[in-house]
């Protein structure tokens, strides 16, 4: 069985969904479709939100670069919004060989260039959440 550890940066309203939603479907995840998807670091500036909504507070850090740095992450879910720092990681992210998911509408928009950085270094960016209801069209083209 794969296993893929994720890194989560941004703990607001999306972001502790996220971290809730893969904690709680992880054994329905094994067993539906043999991935073992781990939520391994989780960066917030602001503390509150992650001694308020971690059970286990040794994945918080509040320095995005131990997430992107750490050579055992292999995806990246961006949940910060607002174009930076979020640009600064996502690229970051992509130089270190990681995936991306993205809810960033914004950064998207304005840097497509991402989209380049993503190709040069073989990584995805993945980012259906930032476009909601054209999802069944973009997938489709």
């Amino acid at each position: 069985m794969k296993k893929f550890n994720v890194g989560i940066i941004g703990l607001g309203t999306i972001g502790s969904e996220v971290y809730k939603i893969l904690s709680s479907s992880r054994a329905v995840l094994k067993s539906q479709i043999g991935l073992d998807i781990c939520v391994k670091r989780i960066c917030d500036k602001n503390v509150k939100n992650l001694s308020s909504k971690l059970k286990n507070s040794s994945k918080f850090t509040k320095d995005a670069d131990e997430v992107l740095n750490d050579p055992d992450i292999e995806i990246i879910v961006e949940l910060i919004g607002g174009i930076m720092p979020a640009k600064r990681y996502l690229i970051k992210a992509l130089k270190n060989k990681k995936h991306v998911v993205t809810a960033n509408k914004a950064l998207l928009a304005e840097n497509l260039n991402l989209f380049d950085i993503a190709y040069k270094n073989k990584r995805l960016i993945k980012f259906e959440a930032s476009v909601g209801g054209g999802i069944p069209i973009i997938r489709t083209i």
